[in-house]
């Protein structure tokens, strides 16, 4: 098996030298790119390392990617280097606020392996993980499953996922792809449902889009090479904007293009892990099926994700922490 390397970007919302940086480019930038809740810091990042170094041990190297900033805990090691934005963003795309600039330019980060798993500081190994789960024969593991993006004005991701495939659709045939790669699209790790997804989804005239997940995604560091070389004025152009804007693409273009080029292995991606939106359900809910997760490991993974708006914000962190604890109460390697 080749190296597997992990990239986690991370940022302290409440440095007041970063807050000072940032309000120089604030007001020039459209207001939901830059809403406190992207940069809110949940402190939760030492637990994110732990399931890490407990569930996946195979991992080669952790990339910890900052705007110039370290936690106060961190120790860094041979398994983990702390990165700053300067160490690989062309200095053109500086200071970016951005998580789509950053992302773009993962595959800059020196000494990076080919094989990575690009990581949240909201995302969690649950259980037991292994290198299979991820990469198989040296391509991501994967599951290309149509989806139509319903566009909603008020929230930017769905205009951006659009954008996504909207590359994707400049480049590739949809009829000539499923045509060639069939058994990519209809496999027996996507369960009835969602082949029957991709049977109706197939009638559009382009790729509609696919199915993503707010999960820790694979990747190859070459399809971000691939993508610069046909994209580079459209990706140069977006990595100049400070703050996210509607008009950006995201990682995600980068996993359709694995996907289109049969760069991947066909899995059930979609079983997983789960997703936990703090915005979208009662809070008590939640924090029911974060505890059910968390303790009975119904998922391998789970992301715990704030969302933009949510009242009495430090004591839900409060509550989330003690479970963080309870499950992984064991200090890592990169605790002092």
């Amino acid at each position: 098996m080749s190296k597997i390397d992990i990239v986690i970007p991370w940022v302290d919302g409440s440095d007041l030298n970063w807050q000072g940086e940032m309000k120089k480019y604030t007001n020039k930038e459209i207001e939901e790119g830059n809403h406190p809740a992207r940069f809110r810091n949940w402190n939760h990042l030492k637990y994110v390392l732990r399931s890490i170094e407990k569930n996946m041990p195979w991992v080669n190297h952790i990339y910890l990617v900052t705007a110039n900033q370290k936690p106060k805990w961190l120790k860094t090691n041979e398994k983990l280097s702390l990165i700053y934005h300067k160490d690989f963003i062309p200095k053109q795309y500086l200071p970016t606020f951005s998580s789509h600039v950053i992302e773009l330019n993962l595959h800059r980060i020196p000494n990076l392996s080919n094989q990575f798993i690009y990581f949240n500081d909201d995302i969690f190994a649950v259980c037991p993980l292994k290198e299979t789960d991820f990469f198989k024969h040296g391509l991501p593991c994967d599951n290309a499953i149509l989806h139509i993006h319903c566009v909603k004005k008020s929230l930017m991701i769905h205009t951006i996922a659009n954008n996504d495939v909207a590359i994707i659709n400049e480049h590739f045939d949809m009829k000539k792809i499923l045509k060639k790669n069939f058994f990519n699209y209809f496999n027996i790790h996507y369960g009835i449902k969602n082949n029957l997804y991709n049977l109706i989804l197939m009638q559009t005239p382009r790729f509609p889009g696919f199915r993503q997940y707010h999960m820790a995604n694979s990747y190859l560091k070459t399809t971000f090479k691939k993508l610069w070389e046909k994209e580079e004025k459209f990706l140069d152009k977006i990595c100049h904007n400070r703050f996210r804007t509607i008009n950006d693409v995201n990682q995600w273009v980068v996993r359709e293009w694995q996907l289109v080029s049969n760069n991947f292995i066909p899995y059930p991606k979609y079983k997983m892990g789960k997703m936990i939106d703090f915005e979208k359900d009662t809070i008590d809910k939640n924090l029911s099926l974060c505890t059910d997760i968390l303790i009975n490991n119904t998922y391998k993974m789970i992301c715990i994700n704030d969302g933009d708006s949510i009242d009495n914000f430090e004591k839900l962190k409060e509550k989330i922490e003690l479970l963080l604890e309870q499950k992984f109460p064991d200090k890592s390697s990169f605790e002092k």
